[in-house]
């Protein structure tokens, strides 16, 4: 089985890529999902599932576009065209699910995040509806131990453990052909210690 995972260079991403025994692109590697959708979507056709990881920053930078929904679209239309089989799996995150005031800014992540989550629902709902042959689940983790996340001043010690999202990845690639997990939220305890 071959994946293909956007932004497997550092944190999720790398940790899926090397669990998983997926091929990675990032804009490391000449693929920014702002500007080589076309090209990422075509590639995606050579692969059995693809990881949809890289998120573009915050929609207010001029070089922003909701990249993670607009590659998803992209891709969605041109696999049914296809008519092809596989999995997109869809890295959103737990903040999609609090809605906050813009003050003194926007949550911008959290608005790219619902908007990658609302896309994957109606592809998730377009296999439950037989119009495509492939399947899209959303991932939604909490914080992540990541480098980048204990780098932070608000870590606390605490967060999911990335191989798990691989596991729960391998688990979906599992189960039955005819089946499909729409979405998961992966939650923590943030009080727990070890």
């Amino acid at each position: 089985m071959k994946i293909l995972i956007t932004g497997g260079n550092r944190g999720l991403g790398k940790i899926l890529a090397t669990s998983l025994s997926a091929d990675s692109i990032s804009r490391q590697s000449g693929f920014d999902i702002t500007k080589d959708v076309n090209s990422i979507v075509d590639k995606s056709l050579d692969y059995d599932v693809f990881i949809n990881n890289a998120f573009d920053g915050p929609p207010q930078e001029e070089w922003a576009n909701f990249g993670q929904s607009q590659l998803l679209i992209k891709m969605f239309q041109k696999w049914k065209e296809k008519n092809k089989t596989g999995w997109i799996f869809n890295i959103g995150s737990i903040a999609s699910d609090d809605n906050v005031s813009p003050n003194p800014d926007w949550e911008t992540y959290r608005v790219s995040k619902k908007s990658l989550e609302a896309a994957s629902l109606q592809c998730s709902r377009a296999f439950r509806n037989n119009e495509v042959s492939f399947r899209t689940t959303l991932i939604k983790p909490d914080r992540l131990n990541t480098d980048l996340a204990r780098s932070r001043p608000n870590w606390t010690g605490n967060g999911i453990n990335c191989k798990d999202i691989a596991t729960f990845i391998n688990y979906c690639l599992d189960i039955n052909k005819n089946t499909q997990i729409d979405q998961i939220t992966i939650s923590l305890n943030y009080d727990y210690k070890k």
